[in-house]
């Protein structure tokens, strides 16, 4: 296995490509042309956009790339187009030509909006066979590489084949470096539970593993909004203490569980003793973006809890709201967390996922 060492001379393009949800490619053309001014808008379909830059750039630079927006991140070395499958995996080695490649990963851009007609975003047949048919071609590739879902270690070099359409693949690289790089194509593959009380499991099952926040057994966690309970049932899965406050009713699976507390109302309504041990705040509410950081802000600066981490999904409920997240972001700042992310998620839909901790 090669792997990106200092020695290694890196792949170069003039193009960059990325992976979206569906109907956001304006929002993150915007968020990429206003924070980097080397990079020109270049092409776009849905769920996939693509730049060009004023200079070359490499592996390494493409990893400095911060958005909310993105999903997938990398140098695009061209497009392959055609009828002849057998041809078209010839063109797409013939790209990656004298490249120390580590691994393949094979994608789809996104064909509706994440939980719309039962649509989620996964690595599809078509992608699985691709994959095998080119590892197939190349026999010094890393270990796993024969698993299409396996992520990647880091510092491999990956070679990214995005579908676009059966006639039509773009064929991009890089390199191996944050949890959400080493998926194929950002897709991190998480099935929901037949017990799964609500489609919010999906969302924080997959923030916890972004965020790195510790859920560690025997943790004590509020969750703000909590009915019907799924991202509750994401932290009791690992053993967190989870106290959950909702006017709604939670579902009675949750309920049951020995570790979960349920205190029907509002926040405000709920007793500071209760909230004591609370260490970390999980939200998903319904409501505008004020309203959720208002809440939050009660609970934080109150001096009976002492709070160190929050995971809650910012609701967009107009998309031009997206142009008050910086002051969302220095908000919480102000609340006293050194580090704060903010990121749309797979399984988001008109919303993003903020993290933070002291």
């Amino acid at each position: 296995m090669s792997k990106i060492s200092s020695n290694t001379q890196l792949p170069q393009s003039s193009f960059l490509m990325m992976t979206c949800q569906c109907g956001t490619e304006r929002f993150l053309k915007q968020e990429v042309l206003e924070r980097y001014h080397d990079l020109r808008f270049s092409y776009s379909r849905l769920g996939f956009v693509t730049f060009k830059t004023t200079q070359f750039y490499n592996t390494s630079r493409v990893q400095k790339i911060l958005t909310i927006f993105s999903r997938y991140c990398g140098l695009s070395l061209g497009r392959v187009q055609g009828n002849d499958s057998a041809t078209m995996l010839t063109q797409v080695w013939q790209f990656a030509e004298n490249l120390p490649i580590d691994r393949v990963h094979v994608f789809p851009r996104d064909s509706a909006v994440p939980g719309e007609k039962e649509f989620e975003p996964q690595l599809t047949p078509e992608c699985f066979e691709i994959h095998k048919l080119l590892t197939q071609a190349q026999r010094k590739l890393a270990v796993g590489n024969d698993y299409p879902l396996f992520p990647a270690e880091k510092k491999e070099l990956i070679l990214d084949v995005l579908l676009i359409s059966q006639n039509e693949w773009w064929v991009g690289c890089h390199v191996a470096d944050t949890w959400r790089s080493r998926q194929p194509g950002g897709i991190v593959h998480i099935s929901r539970p037949i017990d799964a009380v609500s489609r919010a499991y999906l969302k924080f099952e997959e923030a916890l593993r972004w965020s790195e926040i510790p859920v560690k057994t025997d943790s004590h966690w509020l969750d703000i909004g909590a009915a019907p309970g799924g991202a509750s049932q994401a932290l009791l899965a690992r053993g967190a203490n989870v106290i959950g406050i909702d006017p709604a009713e939670v579902s009675p699976i949750i309920l049951k569980c020995p570790n979960f507390t349920y205190l029907r109302g509002r926040l405000n309504q709920a007793k500071r003793t209760q909230l004591r041990k609370v260490k970390f705040i999980i939200s998903d509410m319904n409501v505008a973006p004020n309203y959720t950081l208002d809440v939050l802000e009660d609970c934080i600066l109150n001096r009976a809890t002492d709070i160190r981490g929050l995971l809650f999904t910012l609701k967009l409920v107009r998309w031009e709201l997206i142009t008050d997240i910086p002051a969302v972001l220095n908000r919480i700042k102000s609340w006293g967390f050194e580090t704060i992310l903010a990121k749309q998620m797979q399984f988001n839909r008109q919303e993003i996922m903020v993290a933070a901790r002291k």
